[in-house]
């Protein structure tokens, strides 16, 4: 994802270094779990401020919502996409680690779109069924693969999105984190594999999010006001 909006993520942290947030990495749910990539981590519930997230959430909602309406004459039940609806019945019997495998290999297939190819706008956050109808780029296959697992029954508590910088390409990311039995794990759409988030050192997170919290990661006022506004 090469627009992520770097000059908005870091006026966040700014304001977040100032903001008096919980500093407690676990706020967010009752199990401590490690902090990612190494990082120190704050927590805030307030995610309003994360305008392209809390809008993908607004529309997903209206989106399920309408596909449990009844359904027009020739489309499948639910008027869910069918691919949807095949994915959640494959992963809803798996247990944790497997729905977690199965789901990076499955949305991993679809073909990597830029956001301004399908929208006409460099960084828009699609849903599920967005993603699954056009394809996307990197935080698109990591929104879809959060909801999915949502939808087949992962705690909100145990996931989030992360946004971060791959300091290899020089450019910003996202990635979806899984815990597992207390091991983060980490469905990258640039790599085949589930695999441990501590044994990544080429990605710093700028933040991690879910559907009730945010986290700010390493919050050093240094390293912050070094970087550049451009």
């Amino acid at each position: 994802m090469q627009h992520v909006y770097k000059a908005f993520t870091i006026v966040l942290l700014v304001l977040s270094l100032f903001a008096g947030l919980d500093a407690r990495a676990n706020q967010g749910g009752s199990q401590a779990y490690p902090a990612l990539f190494g990082t120190r981590e704050t927590y805030s519930p307030a995610i309003d401020r994360f305008y392209k997230w809390t809008g993908m959430l607004q529309r997903w909602v209206a989106e399920r919502r309408e596909a449990r309406q009844p359904c027009m004459l020739g489309q499948i039940a639910g008027c869910e996409p069918r691919e949807w609806r095949r994915i959640i019945d494959l992963l809803t019997p798996l247990d944790l680690r497997a729905k977690v495998d199965a789901v990076n290999s499955l949305v991993n297939r679809y073909p990597y779109t830029p956001s301004a190819a399908n929208w006409r706008e460099p960084n828009y956050w699609e849903t599920p069924f967005e993603f699954l109808a056009k394809s996307g780029q990197c935080q698109d296959y990591a929104i879809a693969k959060f909801m999915l697992l949502r939808a087949a029954g992962v705690p909100n508590e145990l996931l989030r999105v992360v946004v971060l910088h791959d300091r290899r390409l020089g450019l910003d990311h996202a990635v979806t984190v899984a815990y597992v039995d207390g091991e983060a794990l980490m469905l990258d759409n640039q790599i085949p594999e589930v695999v441990p988030v501590a044994g990544i050192h080429h990605y710093q997170p700028y933040y991690s999010i879910n559907e009730t919290g945010w986290w700010l990661h390493d919050p050093n006022p240094l390293q912050v006001t070094s970087l550049s506004l451009r």
